[in-house]
């Protein structure tokens, strides 16, 4: 028998440990884009895909198509705007189902622009009871129009005002009929306070007060399409809610809240109250 000197042996170099590297093809799939103007992100190569994403951005520059149906089931509720282009169309629980998704159309559009979620048809289209506290922390007396009391203290939750112009949308208030809200708080005093509020009472530009006022309105959503900017339509939407809102009452300017406003809701707000301070702020339910 052969012995093996085992010297010889461990002289033998060992075999070297193959290494494996995760390699990644590029076979030319999709990619995906976010649109700087509108926002949207979508992938250019689908058809499908850029096709929706056309749709989105024009509807997002100049408006949202409303159709003639919607317009001609509509006329009832429309109001003529001194000064400016076009007119205000009030839409409530009471237009018809197409309609209803006419409305839903543009309200996706809206919500997708301003990052808000989305309001489901059975609370978009419900009624509020006034009679009972909603959100604040004062139960107070609930200020009521002759109508609303007629109808068992309720109220129609949500109205959308529809700024069309050539049968298109070029801007959006959704409002709703709230009982409480908090006054914003001056910044300086704010800051000489030195109070922290509840994350949920904050949003990036205003301080809210802890306790609650009376209102009676507020606004959910407020939107104008970029190329009907800076021409008064958001204001005179925010004069049409105090007017046409409630049937039979004119709502003060100072009953009006906003819901947690962004930085550009902040400003818009304070340019139509004329203050930096001390208008209403009320949190959604």
């Amino acid at each position: 028998m052969e012995v093996i000197n085992s010297s010889s042996r461990a002289s033998v170099p060992p075999k070297k440990q193959q290494t494996f590297v995760q390699m990644q093809l590029d076979l030319g799939g999709d990619v995906r884009k976010t649109c700087g103007e509108c926002g949207m992100e979508y992938v250019p190569s689908n058809e499908e895909d850029a096709t929706l994403h056309q749709m989105y951005h024009n509807m997002n520059s100049d408006g949202v198509e409303l159709g003639r149906t919607f317009m001609k089931s509509a006329m009832k509720w429309v109001y003529e705007v001194p000064h400016i282009e076009g007119s205000v169309v009030v839409v409530d629980r009471k237009i018809s189902p197409p309609a209803r998704k006419v409305v839903r159309k543009v309200l996706g559009v809206v919500n997708k622009e301003l990052s808000a979620a989305a309001i489901e048809d059975d609370v978009l289209w419900s009624q509020r009871s006034l009679t009972e506290d909603t959100g604040g922390n004062a139960p107070g007396v609930v200020k009521q129009s002759d109508s609303e009391k007629r109808n068992d203290n309720k109220s129609d939750r949500y109205k959308i005002f529809l700024h069309v112009k050539n049968d298109k949308c070029v801007g959006v208030c959704l409002a709703e009929r709230i009982t409480r809200a908090h006054r914003v708080k001056d910044n300086k005093k704010a800051e000489a306070d030195g109070s922290e509020l509840p994350d949920d009472h904050k949003s990036s530009s205003v301080s809210i007060e802890e306790e609650t006022v009376p209102a009676v309105v507020g606004v959910s959503r407020i939107w104008t399409s970029k190329s009907s900017r800076r021409k008064g339509i958001a204001n005179n939407l925010l004069d049409c809610v105090l007017n046409q809102f409630i049937y039979g009452m004119e709502i003060e300017k100072d009953e009006l809240a906003f819901s947690q406003p962004t930085e550009s809701g902040g400003e818009l707000a304070r340019a139509w109250y004329g203050e930096d301070s001390g208008w209403l702020v009320y949190k959604e339910d």
